[in-house]
């Protein structure tokens, strides 16, 4: 006599199970994982940067703090997809995660600002791995009909680590030690090394390929004035250095990947208006949403009198439309895998809203018509952020997903340095960061950034080539 089967599990506990199951769930949910990390480590540094300098003192490193993080993620960018290409995915990503790791333990321990600063560094290096090779992962693991539906999944993962790297930061400035937003990452990465080793075995090496280290070095040296370029805070003859410093550098990179035999970037990647238009695209649509979602608070508070808590809510309308249109495009492109059209709509949907915006800073309007014309905006970002992702996926070659996906993490990384710092430089020329009675204000130049760039945007979608995504229609 057999006994009777166990009852099954609950739905809530049989999901949790397939996650973590072998292979690929446990895989992509320890990418997911790493991809929160990373992107929460951006915005919880802020509320906790008053603790740092009492404890550490101040000087000329503070920006660093930041800016070195932001430098090594965006550089690293590119080099992790050329070690995915050649060494594996699972390979790229342990060192991107132990990198992460050492650089958290180092920030946990640093007893100086110089040593902070470094162990920024190193933890930057690493979250540029953490941030490019899930979109890598899922281009291998995941059929095309279903990849739409997993760039929605990381676009809630950048929304959900936006919102709320802030509340946490301010958390454990106001009740913990500020190491403790370095401290929370090592069982988060424990968990992600652990997920990535069971769920993979390692994979032999690309033979016939190497690694790029003349073209990772030009590239480094390329990013690093062009970044700061961006950053802005130099005078005439320090910016003159830096332009000069960029363009010869990017020259040096653009001649060496037209001649290497096995260039960082493979010259079939950057000659793919696809892939490279997209990319620019994506640049433009980033900097739109890191731009407004950094000063739109400060922007609501000056204009409407709003406090910040009340801003930071309505932030909510902006980040909401966003995550709810990421959602919407795996099905529509079922239906018609032409994806140019969308893209073109989507683009200007959100340039009509932003030039919305912008007219609605010149009037008096309601409060709720402005975040009408936020939330439209909002959802044209939202609906373009998964395509994006789709359009370089389907455009690159065997063997140049990696790349191609490591180039697109690089611009998507300048673009949103880009936003900020235009958006910085609107609100401090409108006078939102001088004042907040809303006298002396002239709120609609804030808005005019997004219009710029969206306007980009449209401009650069409309010149790809119309193609439609393989393997994605609707069976039957």
């Amino acid at each position: 006599m057999t006994a009777d089967p166990a009852p099954p599990a609950s739905g809530l506990r049989a999901r949790f199970a397939a996650l973590l199951a072998p292979g690929t769930p446990r895989l992509l949910a320890a990418a997911m994982l790493a991809l929160f990390l990373a992107a929460l480590e951006q915005t919880i540094i802020g509320p906790v940067l008053g603790g740092i300098l009492t404890d550490l003192g101040q000087g000329a490193l503070v920006p660093w703090i930041t800016t070195g993080f932001l430098l090594a993620s965006t550089v690293a960018a590119p080099l992790y997809g050329a070690v995915a290409d050649i060494h594996g995915r699972r390979k790229a990503l342990l060192i991107g995660c132990g990198l992460f790791l050492a650089g958290s333990l180092g920030c946990a321990l640093a007893t100086g600002l110089e040593v902070l600063v470094l162990a920024r560094i190193v933890q930057g290096a690493g979250a540029g791995g953490l941030v490019a090779l899930p979109f890598i992962i899922v281009a291998d693991r995941v059929p095309m009909r279903r990849r739409a539906v997993f760039s929605a999944y990381i676009s809630t993962i950048y929304a959900v680590a936006g919102l709320l790297g802030p509340v946490a930061g301010s958390v454990v400035a106001a009740w913990l030690d500020w190491r403790w937003v370095f401290w929370i990452n090592l069982p988060a990465c424990a968990l992600v090394i652990w997920g990535v080793t069971s769920a993979l075995a390692p994979r032999a090496p690309h033979k016939g390929r190497r690694l790029d280290g003349v073209g990772a070095l030009f590239l480094l040296c390329a990013a690093v004035p062009s970044i700061l370029l961006l950053e802005g805070h130099f005078g005439k003859a320090g910016t003159l250095v830096l332009v000069v410093a960029a363009v010869s550098f990017w020259g040096l990179f653009a001649r060496h990947i037209r001649s290497a035999a096995d260039p960082l970037v493979p010259l079939a990647v950057m000659s793919d208006r696809s892939i490279l238009l997209t990319a620019l695209a994506l640049a433009m649509a980033q900097g739109s949403n890191l731009g407004l979602a950094v000063y739109l608070p400060i922007w609501l508070q000056a204009v409407y009198g709003l406090d910040p808590g009340t801003a930071g809510v309505a932030l909510l309308a902006f980040v909401g439309a966003i995550m709810v249109g990421a959602y919407i495009p795996p099905r529509l492109l079922r239906r018609n895998p032409a994806y140019k059209p969308m893209m073109l709509m989507s683009a200007f949907l959100s340039f009509a809203f932003s030039l919305v915006f912008c007219l609605f800073g010149i009037w008096s309007v309601p409060l709720f018509a402005a975040l009408l014309a936020v939330v439209g905006l909002g959802l044209g970002i939202g609906l373009l952020y998964p395509i994006f992702t789709l359009v370089v996926q389907n455009s690159a070659g065997p063997g140049q997903i990696g790349a191609a996906i490591g180039v697109q993490s690089f611009l998507r990384s300048l673009g949103g340095t880009l936003g900020v710092t235009l958006a910085g430089a609107a609100a401090l020329w409108s006078g939102l960061l001088s004042t907040t009675d809303g006298t002396e204000v002239a709120p609609g130049i804030l808005a005019m950034v997004p219009t710029v760039l969206m306007g980009i945007c449209v401009l650069l979608i409309a010149f790809l080539p119309a193609r439609r995504l393989e393997g994605y229609a609707a069976k039957g």
